[in-house]
């Protein structure tokens, strides 16, 4: 079979469970750690942060279904440069593909995603789903709460001093709606017109794979939900049946993708 070129886009939600912090590395005022915000003053998920924690999701589930060693060692940081080297001119993983590599740029783009209006999502009947709601109704101040730490020595268990501080986290329930759109070649899982690539089959199991995004992971917050709302490939936009058939019938055939590489290249 030969590599096939598609053009994606792709429209997903992001649903947070729980309160979350996309920092800044700024304070402001009296806030030692602010969120992020776009120039309206509105909070939203940067494109580089969804993507680096989706490609960790693709990462994951590629070595599950990868049988050759010498590519699941492929499957590492981006920033390793010593790994790129070796990797230059071997055969190419599914997510360099998808992702890009220091010696095979993306051709994938993802967008910042934005916070929805109410009319366009539907959320739990809750006190806090309440002020959710109400935040992205009268605007950017109520979109996050505060909450004032103070950091703990491990060992001890016991505060540190002069290390109280305070941060911003988005409210929970609050969601989010982002683009990912370019280009991406790879391998058919078959000769049928509508058969998709490894690729994207991976990417699409990896987008429902996403399940925690920002910092304080450890204690809970940045739970999120992540749904794929529309798939658009060579402007043609695909069913939702379809392409969760793929993931429900199909996932499996990943395991084929160094085998199909090596009889394309022969």
């Amino acid at each position: 079979m030969r590599v096939r070129t598609d053009r994606l886009s792709i429209d997903y939600s992001l649903t947070f469970l729980t309160p979350f912090h996309l920092g800044t590395g700024f304070r402001q005022g009296l806030v030692d750690r602010t969120v992020a915000r776009d120039r309206q003053g509105r909070l939203y998920v940067p494109g580089a942060t969804f993507k680096g924690v989706l490609r960790e999701c693709c990462e994951q589930l590629a070595r599950t279904y990868e049988e050759l060693a010498e590519m699941r060692n492929l499957l590492a940081s981006p920033h390793d440069e010593n790994l790129a080297l070796r990797g230059l001119g071997s055969r190419i993983s599914m997510v360099t593909r998808i992702f890009g590599s220091q010696m095979l740029p993306g051709t994938l783009f993802f967008d910042n995603a934005h916070p929805v209006t109410t009319s366009a999502t539907e959320l739990p009947q809750s006190g806090e789903s309440t002020r959710a709601a109400a935040a992205l109704e009268e605007g950017a101040a109520r979109q996050v709460t505060l909450y004032t730490q103070v950091r703990l020595r491990r060992l001890t268990r016991t505060a540190v001093p002069g290390a109280l501080y305070t941060s911003e986290f988005g409210l929970r329930h609050l969601t989010f709606h982002g683009t990912i759109r370019g280009w991406l070649t790879c391998l058919p899982l078959d000769e049928q017109p509508r058969s998709p690539t490894y690729s994207l089959l991976l990417l699409l199991a990896g987008l429902h794979l996403v399940e925690q995004l920002g910092a304080n992971k450890s204690t809970g917050k940045g739970r999120c939900r992540c749904e794929v709302l529309r798939l658009e490939i060579n402007g043609e936009e695909y069913p939702s049946t379809e392409w969760r058939g793929w993931l429900k019938e199909r996932l499996d055939d990943l395991v084929y993708y160094s085998t199909a590489q090596e009889e394309a290249w022969q």
